[in-house]
């Protein structure tokens, strides 16, 4: 991230993740400390993602991810301003982008398809949460400007009651990735938040199970 580093010394941990051998990297702005406001940049670092990416790309160490917004950024003037964000980062020099998470299979189609309109044709691919404890990921999705749908407040209102909250969440989960899956998409990023139970069981409805490959013994 761009947060309180300089450049030389933001450059030099990606330097340092590139003789451990890490070849994939994720490249944010990242968000100021907590009660510290709005972001501001250092005065001798990046002023933004952008400003990143293009040092980043510049080493030629690294695959680069970056993040994308299928609701609006709290930030962003308007959805627009999102995608126009977007396609300078993969101008930039950046791989490919990982979305928020959304609620709605139709939210991700509609910004992929503002995307390809936008003349982007780097990967999309879409981040997808799990909910493991509703309040939290409520709050955290008033955060970062993720559109609640009415219809999912009030299905884990009932699931809540019903002490049926992960039962709800698999469910939701499944189809969501399931109509993500029937509309084109052959990827998605699992955000598990370190609880990675529900991730696996959504992976398991999905068919997705790990393959092991058997040696014979001697």
């Amino acid at each position: 991230t761009c947060v309180n580093a300089t450049r030389a010394e933001t450059l030099a941990i990606a330097d340092g993740f590139a003789e451990a051998g890490v070849t994939d990297i994720v490249a944010l702005r990242g968000d100021p400390p907590k009660g510290s406001g709005a972001f501001a940049a250092h005065e001798d670092g990046f002023a933004n993602s952008v400003e990143l990416i293009e040092a980043l790309a510049e080493t030629g160490k690294f695959n680069i991810r970056v993040g994308a917004y299928p609701d609006k950024h709290p930030e962003a003037v308007d959805f627009k301003s999102d995608v126009d964000w977007l396609k300078a980062k993969i101008d930039a020099g950046a791989n490919e982008a990982l979305t928020q998470f959304f609620f709605e299979a139709e939210t991700f189609f509609r910004f992929r398809d503002a995307c390809v309109a936008a003349g982007i044709d780097a990967p999309i691919t879409p981040g997808i949460l799990p909910i493991e404890n509703w309040k939290g990921a409520r709050n955290f999705a008033r955060r970062c400007g993720a559109s609640i749908p009415a219809w999912v407040e009030e299905a884990f209102e009932k699931a809540l009651r019903d002490d049926r909250e992960d039962l709800l969440a698999t469910a939701l989960c499944t189809e969501l990735c399931s109509d993500l899956i029937d509309g084109g998409v052959d990827k998605l990023h699992f955000y598990t938040l370190n609880r990675p139970e529900l991730t696996r069981d959504v992976c398991h409805a999905l068919g997705v199970t790990p393959k092991v490959e058997l040696q014979n013994v001697a």
